[in-house]
């Protein structure tokens, strides 16, 4: 039987390198659960624990289609990742959106896509352009949903809707992959596989997906504190935390858009909620999502070990191109 290669100087830093940064995530994510918590436990307290029960399952769905989503762009760029591999990659990049700055997901993305024989660049690119979608996904819906539910609201984000005429047309084939080839030129890295239309849409489509479970999620919690479970509610939780999303994307200096995305799910909520419950909802919802995001990781994590020990050829094959990646 073939020794596992012994790992280089440099592959030993990467991994220490690796372990630093989970524990920088883990400082900022406790940091984050302890300003949060007291509010946290309160507004559990006030809320139906079938409704939040349910809420969880819901952000677990979204996060299955986000990665997904992700999993689709790669695919159509050239780099198809198994199931698990694609959920250990993803989760555990985004667990960097709790750190300031909304790099750190892609960043995270891209060194942990190499032991699949990703390239870096591609990797990246791949990030950035299945966030571009969901972002444009995020634009439609809530243009869609808040135009119907709550007018004033959408009224006072119009300009949503030049934003997402614009991402459309720069998620068009023929666009997209001008970019991408530009952005692998300026970097020096191998090219990708032109997106296809087909690839571009299957992307797309588990992006609204995601959007519906996080709506759905949003419209558990907020018949928890006796709102009207209507069809009216259910539009204007999932518009609301679309447009959330997408102006605390937008503060890319705050760790997941901190305090811009609360403020921004507030006003959208106010036409249904008081003021003080749409906080609360923002506060709980946060957290949940933070757990979501956790569970996500480790379940995947622990997946993919399973899958490498029944396949133990696919663990020398990513020990072999780690260290390689090092030299």
């Amino acid at each position: 039987m073939p020794s596992m290669p012994r790992p280089t100087g440099r592959a030993m830093l990467g991994r220490v390198l690796r372990v630093v940064a989970l524990l920088v995530v883990a400082v900022f994510a406790i940091v984050f659960l302890v300003q949060e918590w007291d509010g946290f436990v309160a507004g559990l307290s006030e809320l139906n624990p079938w409704a939040v029960v349910g809420a969880v399952v819901a952000i677990m769905a979204g996060l299955i289609c986000a990665m997904l989503s992700w999993r689709a762009v790669l695919e159509g760029m050239g780099s198809p990742l198994p199931v698990r591999a694609s959920a250990r990659v993803y989760f555990l990049g985004q667990l960097g959106k709790y750190v300031p700055g909304s790099v750190w997901p892609i960043v995270a993305q891209a060194e942990l896509s190499k032991a699949y024989r990703v390239p870096r660049a591609r990797a990246a690119v791949g990030a950035l352009t299945q966030t571009v979608i969901g972002l444009v996904v995020g634009v439609c819906v809530a243009g869609v949903t808040l135009s119907v539910s709550s007018p004033d609201v959408f009224a006072t984000y119009w300009w949503l809707l030049l934003v997402a005429v614009a991402g459309v047309i720069g998620l068009l084939p023929p666009v997209l992959n001008r970019l991408v080839a530009l952005a692998l030129k300026l970097t020096r890295r191998s090219p990708a596989d032109p997106m296809t239309a087909a690839s571009i849409g299957k992307a797309a489509a588990w992006c609204l997906g995601m959007w519906l479970f996080f709506g759905i999620h949003l419209w558990l919690l907020a018949t928890g504190v006796s709102a009207p479970g209507d069809h009216q509610l259910f539009l204007l939780s999932t518009g609301a935390y679309a447009l959330a999303w997408v102006v605390g994307f937008v503060i890319i200096i705050l760790p997941a858009g901190a305090g811009a995305r609360e403020a921004a799910l507030v006003l959208a909520l106010g036409s249904a909620l008081s003021r003080e419950n749409a906080l609360m909802l923002a506060v709980v919802s946060r957290v949940l999502m933070l757990a979501g995001d956790a569970l996500g990781a480790g379940v995947a994590v622990l997946a993919e070990r399973q899958r490498l020990k029944r396949h133990p050829e696919l663990a020398a094959d990513a020990a072999d191109q780690d260290t390689a990646d090092q030299v």
